[in-house]
Order: structure tokens, then C-alpha cells, then sequence
């Protein structure tokens, strides 16, 4: 459902969700006679008024670049506006024009816990539970996109506790030390569900490129995590339409973002060099001058090319280190823990982890549940006591979570330690070289001479086995691809 705003609707206030399961998008042409609102970004770019194909916002495109991410309520798209977990925006009518001014106020800061609550497991699971069940299409298979980790696996005890059946856990299975099917597998069966092993293809062939190529074509906008190319590979093993599918994403900001302890460390350290950084952005990506004049935003998870190298591949790139220095002025005297939540999930876990599953559904049809990014759910996790939550001392995180896996499931979080997602973007790329080059070299986008002497050094530096230079390899592809063929891209 689209909504359609006029002048006469005067100082209306509309605010993200506060959980993120629901992102609001707004798109407001340039003569701002209306604005259009809807839930679902899909419905909104097919909508007849917003006149796609939309033009590429070249601030948004500077982001993907230097940052891979791009802050809300920017898109990609000019006109195009997201309100996520914190966002709000005040509408205004001025001379018969729309006003739009946009702030953000982050909902889950740690000191404002409730120090004398005592976290109810079964509550939490119940409220779980629901917030899945009432959001399924009834009749339809439901999947769940279950690793080891904590969070897909409370998912699946939640609804077994509850009593639903009809589900079937998906692992990808990658035949290698970071294989985590087989366990899944167990798990699954134990509490009553199916399980079925997912795949990704030893050698490529047509079906496979012609997969990717209606991917790009219809995914509603970027995704710069490489994990997103999993997802045509899925599909051509599971008919998703018509079906649920549940993702375990979008908990950590309020059950509390702990950082890595090096990263914690480091955070108190590099950003008093951040004087050095406009140095830094005159040098070429992976100079050792990057890494340490981070501001505390960054560390808290953006990185990509220098602005040099972001304006040679694109000369209408802005510099993104003053908003991020401006992010830093925002959060003065933050605790890193809230820091870190605030620009992570409603920034990061919302354009890298949770847009590839956003896209994918879009794409294959299927009906997406975020059970974690459900209000109710939130609502009582932020007055849980940082206590029962993360261990500031060992950087562990999710302790609540870990006492319930290891009591009703025997999973042991501790024992198996931090698992990655298995799936290797550049390996996979790797095997598509030319593919690769053809889709960056033809993109509209970039100044071609530049593009093909980058590309020359991400190349090089990525066969010696640096992964920045691996990370914005794959990221450079998904971009062109994205750019080189989506039906929503105006060229």
C-alpha cells in the first residue's frame, strides 16, 4: 500500500520502527507537491507517480564506496528517503510545497535499562513466538534461515515451544571446516522440524549467470554484502514464492552491540588521529594511514575506498569523513556500547545484513519475518538489565540468549565460539573473473580509464590474499552489476 501525502495534510510527524522490521520510505519529487509513503519500497518505486527509472543519487553512491553503507534516511536513489529505528521526520507545507525535516534519536541506550527487572525466559519466548506466527501467510511453508548462532536457533525453540510444525530449517551446507549443516541439522530434528541443506554450485554455468543477471535486475536497491549472492543460488534449489521465510536478524541493537575488544580498544585510540584523515583521503585505499584515522562511527563498522580513489572511479563523489566526524559530535561522551548499537543496526545490520534478505524476498516472492525485529519483542528485551545481557569484562554478548540454548537445547555457544557466515563471496567471483571485469568495465557509473587502473590494483592486491582489497573487490561487482542492470536505475 502506497500513501499519498498532499500539501493541505500540514505538520504531520511519521517516525521509523522502532524494532526495524517495517522500514518507511518516502519519495518526494522535485516539485514537492506530494509525498508518497509505503512499507513496502517495492510497491513504492512501481507506484505510477514516482516516475521510475530513478535517477542515482551521487552522495549515495559516494557512501557504497567509502563507507558501504548508506546512513538513513539516505538511499540510493535522489528523492528516495528511508525512516528506520530512531528516525523521524517532520512534514511541513510552506507556500504549497512539502517541507521535510528529518532528526533521529536512538531508543535503546544501556543506562536507561531497568535495573530491579528480572527477565522472564518464557515470556521472551512466548512474545517470540507470536510476533512470528502472526505475521506468517496461513497454509503457507514457512522456512527458516538457521546457522548455529543464537539467534535463528531461539527462533526455532520458540516456535517449538509454541507448538508450531510446519517448518523447515535451511543451512548452507560448504562442505568445509566451516560447515555448520550437520549440526543444524541435529538441532532441527530434535525439536520436531525438517531440515534441508542449501548449496552454492562448484562451477557456474548458463543457468547460474542468467540467475544473477534477473537478481540484479529486480532486487529494489543495493546490497554491498557479499553474502547476497547466495541468495539466486538458493532459489534455484527451493521454489520460494508463495512461502514464509524467517531470518534471524536485527536484535543486536537493543540486546546490546558488543564490540570485538581489540575493536574497543582501538576505538579510544584512533580517532584522536582522525586530524590526519583528510592525509589519509588523499592516498591511495589500503594506505596504512586509513585504518587509524577512523572516527568512532567507523570503527564501529563503515570502510571502503579512500575519497581519492572513490572520485577517480566517480567524479561526482562527495568526501563521507565529515558526516561521519558530525556522527561522532552527535554521539560526544556516548559509551561505545550504545555508540556502536546506534550506528550499526540502524545503518549496517539494516543495508548490508538485513537488505540482502529484504531484497531476496522481493526478488523470489516469498513473505519475510524478522521475528527479533518485532516492537513487542523489543519493548521488553530494552528493560532487560545490561547484567543478564552482555559481560563488559569478556566482551560476550547475548548471555540470556546462551543460558536458554545451553539449558533446553544442550547448545553450547561458548564451546563452538563465534561461527562466520560460510559463504565465500570472493571465491565465487573468483571463478567468474571475466564476468566480473566485463560488469565493472561497462558500468555507466565510473570514469573507465580509472576504473580499469583500480580494478588493475584491487586485483593484485586481493590474489596476495589482502582482504580489503577482496572486500572492495566484491563490492565494486555488486555495485556495477546492480547499476548495469536494474530495472529501477535510470542510465
Amino acid at each position: 500500500m502506497v500513501q499519498k501525502i498532499k500539501p493541505e495534510t500540514a505538520s504531520l510527524i511519521l517516525e521509523g520502527d522502532p524494532a526495524g522490521g517495517k522500514p518507511l520510505y518516502l519519495y518526494l519529487p522535485e516539485h514537492k507537491k506530494f509525498i508518497l509513503v509505503s512499507e513496502d519500497i517495492k510497491a513504492l518505486l512501481e507506484h505510477p507517480e514516482t516516475g521510475a527509472p530513478l535517477e542515482v543519487s551521487p552522495l549515495g553512491i559516494s557512501f557504497l564506496l567509502q563507507s558501504g553503507v548508506i546512513p538513513t534516511p539516505r538511499t540510493v536513489f535522489k528523492n528516495l528517503y528511508v525512516l528506520n529505528i530512531g528516525d523521524r521526520v517532520e512534514i511541513r507545507e510552506v507556500s504549497g510545497r512539502l517541507e521535510i525535516q528529518f532528526s533521529h534519536r536512538f531508543p535503546y541506550f544501556n543506562a536507561e535499562r531497568e535495573e530491579d527487572f528480572i527477565p522472564d525466559e518464557d515470556e521472551l519466548l512466548r512474545l517470540l513466538a507470536e510476533s512470528t506466527l502472526q505475521k506468517l501467510r496461513p497454509g503457507a511453508i514457512t522456512y527458516l534461515f538457521q546457522s548455529l548462532g543464537k539467534d535463528s536457533n531461539t527462533i526455532a525453540l520458540a516456535l517449538a515451544e509454541h507448538g508450531f510444525r510446519n517448518l523447515v530449517c535451511l543451512t548452507l551446507s560448504t562442505g568445509d571446516r566451516k560447515d555448520e549443516s550437520e549440526r543444524a541439522a541435529e538441532i532441527a530434528r530434535r525439536l520436531g522440524f525438517k531440515h534441508q541443506k542449501l548449496f552454492v554450485p562448484q562451477r557456474l554455468g548458463p543457468d547460474h549467470f542468467r540467475e544473477l543477471e534477473f537478481f540484479f535486475e529486480n532486487i529494489p536497491l543495493p546490497c554491498v554484502d557479499g553474502v547476497s549472492l547466495a541468495y539466486p543460488f538458493y532459489a534455484l534449489q527451493i521454489n520460494f514464492k508463495g512461502t514464509n521465510v524467517l531470518d534471524g536478524s536485527g536484535n543486536d541493537i537493543y540486546l546490546g552491540h558488543v564490540p570485538r575488544r581489540v575493536e574497543f580498544k582501538r576505538q579510544k585510540i584512533y580517532p584522536r588521529l582522525s586530524f590526519l584523515r583528510p592525509i589519509a583521503d588523499r592516498l591511495s585505499t589500503g594506505n596504512f594511514l586509513s585504518p587509524v584515522t577512523r572516527t568512532r562511527s567507523e570503527m564501529a563498522g563503515p570502510f571502503g575506498f579512500t575519497f581519492r580513489d572513490a572520485r577517480r572511479l566517480f567524479p561526482q563523489a562527495y568526501p563521507v569523513f565529515p558526516f561521519w566526524k558530525e556522527a561522532d559530535q552527535l554521539r560526544k561522551g556516548w559509551d561505545y556500547f550504545d555508540l556502536k548499537a546506534d550506528i550499526w543496526g540502524p545503518n549496517l545490520e539494516f543495508d548490508l545484513v538485513m537488505r540482502k534478505a529484504r531484497n531476496f524476498a522481493a526478488v523470489y516472492g516469498a513473505n519475510l519475518v524478522f521475528p527479533w525485529a518485532d516492537r513487542r519483542v523489543a519493548e521488553y528485551a530494552k528493560r532487560i538489565p545490561e547484567r543478564f545481557l552482555f559481560d563488559r569484562r569478556k566482551f560476550s554478548n547475548k548471555l540470556l540468549l546462551r543460558k536458554i540454548l545451553k539449558e533446553r537445547l544442550g547448545l553450547d555457544s561458548d564451546a563452538l565460539g563465534k561461527f562466520s557466515y560460510g559463504f565465500n563471496a570472493y571465491g565465487l567471483l573468483n571463478s567468474m573473473k571475466n564476468r566480473v571485469t566485463e560488469e565493472i568495465l561497462d558500468c555507466s557509473l565510473w570514469n573507465p580509464q580509472e576504473a580499469e587502473k583500480i580494478l588493475k590494483k584491487l586485483e593484485e592486491g586481493a590474489s596476495k590474499g589482502k582482504r580489503l582489497f577482496r572486500k572492495l573487490w566484491v563490492r565494486l561487482y555488486l555495485i556495477s552489476a546492480w547499476h548495469n542492470h536494474n530495472q529501477y536505475v535510470r542510465r
